[in-house]
């Protein structure tokens, strides 16, 4: 197995996000990192952790329904296609949607979503899974997008 580390730098090339915020989630604990002579270094299993761990956990044979009354009993899921002719604009807001992940609310549970691109349809497919409070934030999200493009309702 390769162990291949990442520098602050290429992390947030990646993520599309500004060094200091690399290095704020390193500090916070969001991003484990070590300390190689004067820079901070990120695993790649530390930074797959970050970026997808919901990905990475098994799945499960069997979905636990909770008792009637019990919290979190309900969880909905709900696609959002967007038409995107290139991949980055999908990637960037697939990057915010880890961002918030990453700094869920309490009430959005074990949250999570897929990103699916078809670049032969021009096509990001989110597929979003959760507690109504989880959804109802990120169609709040997907509806600024929207009216940051000027579409009718």
């Amino acid at each position: 197995m390769e162990n291949k580390y990442y520098s602050v730098e290429e992390i947030s090339r990646i993520l599309d996000l500004h060094p200091k915020t690399v290095r704020r989630f390193i500090r916070e604990g969001k991003i484990k990192a070590k300390k190689i002579g004067r820079a901070w270094k990120i695993h790649q299993d530390d930074f797959k952790e970050y970026a997808h761990g919901e990905l990475d956990q098994p799945k499960q044979d069997k979905i636990n329904y909770s008792p009637p009354g019990a919290k979190g009993r309900i969880h909905v899921s709900a696609v959002v296609e967007i038409h995107e002719k290139e991949s980055e604009e999908a990637s960037r807001i697939s990057n915010s949607l880890i961002a918030m992940l990453n700094s869920k609310d309490p009430s959005w549970g074990n949250a999570r979503y897929d990103l699916i691109y078809h670049p032969e349809e021009g096509k990001a497919r989110f597929v979003l899974y959760g507690t109504p409070a989880f959804i109802a934030a990120i169609m709040k999200f997907f509806d600024i997008i929207r009216q940051q493009d000027g579409e009718e309702i």
